[in-house]
């Protein structure tokens, strides 16, 4: 459900519906669920992007959480290049290496 949330708010901010400040909480909200979830779930199966996933994804929620707070300053677009940069290298040693730790 993180993708629905995620989605959901770029949708409701493109409808100004939402501020870009909800929309970078929803976001931030959106990565940390993930996140969480992909630590949980790489507890329990084993697999090495779900233990990648695991502990990337929540510190990329807390820099986006200092963006959202004007801590730090980029680009959202820079946040979710970081995010799919993320996803796609953690299956990169499933792929040439192993896929359980």
């Amino acid at each position: 459900m993180p993708v629905v949330l995620a989605v959901g708010a770029s949708t409701a901010y493109d409808a100004s519906v939402l501020s870009i400040t909800a929309r970078g909480v929803l976001w931030v909200a959106a990565v940390a669920w993930a996140g969480t979830g992909c630590l949980i779930n790489g507890r329990s199966c084993g697999r090495v992007h779900c233990r990648i996933d695991g502990i990337l994804f929540p510190i990329l929620s807390i820099v986006g959480a200092l963006n959202v707070l004007s801590v730090i300053s980029f680009s959202w677009n820079l946040f979710w290049l970081a995010f799919i940069v993320i996803l796609v290298a953690s299956f990169v040693p499933e792929w040439t290496w192993k896929k359980y730790s």
